[in-house]
């Protein structure tokens, strides 16, 4: 069990390193406010302890419902604090998410 939680603590700096500088990228890219990054480190913090523990406890016996449900947890959970934190409209707050989430999972996976 310690190994996980060392592995979940690695996944956690990881995840919200990268996803901070994506959506820092994308605000630079987009002319928002760049402090919008600090969005998506707050984000990763509230929603990768659920992914790593909750979802895995509740599926146990699909791993694929388990990165798709706590994938799509995540995604959804961080474009609300997008729209609503960080002022971005509906549309651009999903884009911040998928691009965000999608960067750190799958260089997590490389």
């Amino acid at each position: 069990m310690l190994e996980y939680v060392h592995a979940f603590l690695g996944a956690l700096v990881f995840s919200a390193a990268i996803e901070g500088i994506v959506v820092w990228l994308l605000c630079r890219a987009f002319k928002k406010d760049p402090r919008i990054a600090w969005i998506a480190v707050f984000g990763t913090l509230c929603t990768i302890p659920y992914v790593w523990f909750v979802f895995p406890t509740l599926f146990w016996y699909s791993a694929a419902l388990i990165v798709f449900l706590g994938e799509g947890f995540a995604f959804l959970l961080e474009a609300f604090f997008y729209r609503s934190i960080g002022k971005l409209s509906w549309r651009m707050a999903l884009w911040f998410s998928l691009a965000a989430n999608a960067a750190s999972y799958f260089l997590f996976k490389f």
